[in-house]
């Protein structure tokens, strides 16, 4: 592997978890913000007014005061996670609608109390919607997440703009080459197939400007279900698509060893996600640990060998109605070793589960409206 591409996370020596897990990937983000020359484009599903989100804008807001050109794609459905959660600021500040306001409110009853009171407001976020060099373009149904630096770096993973995520299980992945850029373009335009033989591919779920959509992951992730020859380490935020469901069990019938990691409370849809790893449980023979950290990277490795990562998790949110990136990632042996070291001290510091009732505890109500919330996905 070129020293080119590589992950983006704490040291694995020392105490585990780490601290301040998403620092590497913003220290990254403004050192690049820094010393751009011509253009940054940020594509990003949940930006907060809070630490992080400031720290963000300022770099922005500096690099548009010397002259660099700014183009921010910024998800609208996400407004209802940046005002039900955490300090409930938006860092783009944006008229509700009464009608939406309502619904948040309703939908933030059966949201976890996470209120985090600050002194950040949102004048920094409608200076950058107010400056000449940034413009903003709002879209709708998407969670993809990358940044794009003179058309050389991409960087681009699961870590939105919050401070929350300084405490989970995430990453991003660093891609330090034009040429990936360029495919990456042409893969979102719809311009070229994705090949699924290169060493970095970009798969794409998307929303086209004719109003047709594109959703090529699901059928890519449950090939690659079906092509595993020995195993499958599974480590994304949520689930709940019953084909992603069926395609393991019929995996773990022929043999192949699953292991998936868990978080033992998610930040949200925890009753839908405990419904859908249980009914895996009792299904099919499969190995689960859970983690008192909240997992928030989209992960799986298959064989020890290839690596699908990115904004996908595999609910029906996210396989069957939202805009997504995800990379396929394989004969690149040093990300993919890195890869595996964090694995494996992700793992080690969790608890195996030995009996499907430690997987009961959810309601069932609860967990059918969550899921027909995705289905009807009203953002």
């Amino acid at each position: 592997m070129s020293e080119k591409y590589h992950l983006l996370h704490p040291p694995l020596t020392g105490p585990f978890p780490p601290e301040r897990v998403a620092e590497p990937t913003f220290d990254l983000i403004i050192r690049e913000l820094d010393q751009v020359q011509k253009s940054a484009e940020i594509f990003m599903y949940v930006w907060r007014a809070d630490q992080s989100g400031m720290r963000v804008g300022q770099a922005v807001l500096a690099a548009a005061e010397r002259g660099v050109k700014i183009r921010i794609i910024k998800d609208i459905g996400a407004i209802m996670c940046e005002v039900i959660e955490m300090n409930r600021k938006p860092f783009f500040p944006r008229k509700i609608p009464l009608l939406k306001q309502i619904i948040y409110k309703l939908i933030g009853r059966s949201f976890p109390d996470t209120f985090v009171e600050d002194d950040h407001d949102q004048s920094l976020g409608a200076d950058l919607l107010n400056h000449p060099n940034v413009t903003v373009e709002w879209v709708n149904k998407t969670h993809t997440k990358y940044y794009i630096f003179d058309e050389r770096l991409l960087v681009t993973g699961s870590i939105n703009i919050e401070d929350r995520h300084q405490n989970y299980f995430d990453y991003m992945v660093a891609l330090d080459d034009p040429q990936l850029v360029r495919r990456l373009r042409a893969r979102m335009q719809g311009d070229v197939t994705f090949d699924l033989e290169r060493n970095i591919e970009f798969l794409c779920n998307s929303h086209h400007s004719t109003g047709e959509s594109s959703f090529e992951i699901k059928p890519a992730v449950l090939g690659l279900i079906r092509e595993a020859k020995k195993s499958i380490y599974i480590e994304v935020a949520y689930l709940g698509d019953p084909e992603f469901s069926d395609a393991l069990v019929e995996a773990a019938a022929r043999g192949i060893h699953i292991t998936i990691l868990f978080s033992r409370e998610a930040n949200i849809g925890n009753d839908v996600n405990y419904w859908a790893i249980h009914d895996l449980y009792s299904r099919a023979s499969v190995e689960v640990y859970l983690t008192d950290t909240m997992i928030h990277a989209k992960l799986l490795l298959f064989d020890d060998e290839l690596v699908f990562t990115g904004s996908c998790n595999m609910n029906i949110f996210s396989l069957q109605k939202a805009a997504e990136l995800n990379l396929l990632i394989q004969n690149e042996p040093v990300i993919i070793e890195n890869i595996k070291s964090l694995i494996a001290k992700r793992v080690a510091s969790s608890v195996k589960v030995n009996s499907g009732e430690e997987l009961a505890g959810f309601n069932p109500l609860i967990a059918s409206l969550q899921q027909l919330h995705q289905k009807l996905n009203p953002n």
